[in-house]
This record gives C-alpha cells, structure tokens and sequence, in this order.
C-alpha cells in the first residue's frame, strides 16, 4: 500500500509534446472533388480561370477587346514557366477542372518568364503596358517568414455553389500547416462577394487600403483590403 505522506518524485523536465498529427490532404480523399498539383495539360486551362477570375483587372489593364488576347499571352508564359508550378493547385469536380489556386511562401522568388515582345504580339504595345503594371502591382508581395499567402484563386462559373473555392482553401491552410506556418493572408477588392467566404472560413480583415493612387491606375481600383487568419 503506498504511504500516503510519501512526496511525490520530483519532475525535472517536462515531457515533449506529441508531433503534430495532420489529417490527409484536403481533395485528396475519395468523391467528386479532388485537388493536386498543377500539370502541364493544365495551363490553358488556368490561364483561363485567372483572367476570368480577374477580368476587371485584365480589362483595365489591356482594354475588352484584347482579352482573349492576354487568356492567350498568359497561357504561352505559363507553360514555360515550370519553376512557378509548385505554386499551382488545380480543384477537379468529377475529373473535369473546376478551380485553381495559387500560394507562395516565404523565400519562394521564382519569377514567371515573361517576355515584352511576345506580350505586344498578342496585347499591342498599351495592353502591354497595362499588363506590366498590373504584374508589379501585383506580383511584389513579401511574405514573411512563418507565413503563407494566397496569390490568387478562382472557381470556373459553372462550377460554383459546390464547395470548390472552400476546398481549396482548406487545402491552402493545410499546404501551409506542412510548412510550418502561423498565419495565411490575401488580399481582396473591398466590393468584392468574396469576403464573406473568407470571413467564413475564419479570416479577418487586418489591414484597409483606400484610395491608392498606384492601385488605381494599375487595377482600376483603390480600395482593398489585407485579410489574415491565424493556422
């Protein structure tokens, strides 16, 4: 029988936390939905998606009748870019495309290779103007260590209201858990519908933008807003 007025032993290091334990990546279970990697058949495909997902932007940077023009031009750049690929998730609703999605981490500085000329081929010389603003407006982000930033992302029209933008933020969140991250941020047009699906899906706003100048010459809008959400 143990002595009751016995001490207890002494302790003198706490015990190490269990690893985290991550469930299995989000589209990567069986059903319609599924998510992987972006591969080389998809690149028409994400083109597409992105400057339709954007079209005010691209249509204030190179004017409506070149749109199909920069769909083309994005597509050309895109599929030589093998080195930006890792960034690329690609959302499939019963094996036909549905969404992709685009996320960068800290110390990611792969750059797409764009080329002038091939781009004043397809968009003039002014829509080409317009694309190199739109890209310095909006391929500078930094993102700093221990987080993960949601480039761009987009749902293909007729594939809405299926839970395919929330997937691929779920798979956003684990992708970023995997790497260590704290927190994951994106930036979003303050009119646009689609803070409310961040909002539910546990972000927040952190930081309001408005009337930049800057902005509003390179996306035909000034008024954005930074959103964030602790992993």
């Amino acid at each position: 029988m143990a002595d009751p007025y016995a001490y207890p032993a002494p302790v003198f290091a706490q015990p190490l936390p269990p690893p985290p334990v991550y469930p299995s990546a989000p589209g990567t279970e069986p059903g319609p939905l599924m998510v992987r990697n972006l591969e080389a058949h998809d690149v028409d495909f994400v083109s597409r998606m992105m400057v339709e997902a954007f079209n005010d932007k691209f249509e204030h940077a190179v004017g409506k009748s070149r749109m199909e023009g920069a769909v083309q031009q994005s597509a050309r750049m895109l599929g030589r870019s093998r080195q930006v690929w890792h960034r690329y998730f690609i959302a499939l609703y019963e094996g036909r495309p549905a969404g992709a999605m685009a996320i960068r981490f800290h110390g990611d500085s792969a750059e797409e290779d764009f080329e002038c000329g091939e781009a004043c081929s397809y968009l003039g010389c002014w829509g080409t103007r317009g694309l190199i603003c739109l890209g310095c407006a909006t391929g500078s982000e930094s993102v700093p260590m221990g987080e993960c930033y949601v480039d761009h992302i987009g749902v293909d029209a007729s594939f809405r209201g299926r839970g395919i933008g929330k997937m691929l933020m779920d798979r956003a969140d684990y992708e970023a858990r995997q790497r260590g991250c704290r927190t994951i941020f994106l930036w979003v047009k303050q009119s646009n519908r689609a803070v409310h699906l961040y909002e539910r899906q546990g972000y927040s706003i952190s930081e309001t933008v408005n009337g930049s100048c800057l902005l509003q010459c390179a996306l035909g809008s000034a008024d954005f807003y930074k959103m964030q959400k602790p992993l």
